[in-house]
């Protein structure tokens, strides 16, 4: 998807005052909905492997509206995808191919199939020089990262075979708002 992200110039203003500022907007990153007790048929499970959908459900189904905040605790609609299917000692893969010990076969999902939260970041500084003496200056800065204080929600957990955790949002890619100071004497 596409992401932007912008650094504006260090713009010098009046009485020694400078500002600069980095603009982060970016879609949400893609990710799989994937099944870690799958292929089990055909070697050991790995976490390479994907869930399916549901009975008579549609990448549709997975949506939900709202604010990323309102859907941390489920950011899609888990109830649209399944693990993979699981074939019993003597069954059939795809009706024709008979199986001598049961196992899971591999889920029918693509890859990166949901978006995950949107970023959008807001970082800026204010710097003052003063002159000392004609080689020696003082430069006090003053930076603000995540001014707006937003969260930015990092993808939610996408493994079907962990229910309690499937579809959560866990974790945050950007500290809340930090402030920082300081005070250089160039020479």
């Amino acid at each position: 998807g596409p992401s932007h992200a912008t650094s504006a110039a260090i713009r010098k203003l009046g009485n020694g005052w400078s500002i600069s500022g980095v603009a982060t907007l970016q879609s949400g990153l893609p990710f799989s909905i994937m099944d870690r007790e799958a292929g089990t048929l055909f070697g050991p499970a790995t976490t390479y492997t994907t869930g399916s959908l549901a009975p008579g459900a549609t990448l549709a189904d997975a949506a939900r509206s709202g604010s990323v905040s309102s859907r941390v605790n489920e950011f899609f609609n888990t109830s649209a995808f399944v693990p993979a299917p699981f074939v019993p000692k003597g069954g059939l893969i795809d009706g024709k191919y008979p199986v001598s010990g049961g196992g899971t076969i591999f889920g029918d999902l693509g890859r990166n199939i949901l978006r995950g939260p949107d970023q959008q970041d807001l970082d800026i500084a204010a710097i003052k020089t003063i002159p000392l003496t004609e080689r020696a200056k003082l430069i006090f800065r003053w930076e603000i990262f995540n001014v707006l204080n937003r969260p930015n929600f990092a993808n939610p957990s996408n493994d079907v075979s962990t229910p309690s955790t499937f579809g959560v949002i866990s974790a945050l890619t950007v500290n809340p708002r930090i402030m920082q100071y300081a005070l250089k004497l160039e020479f």
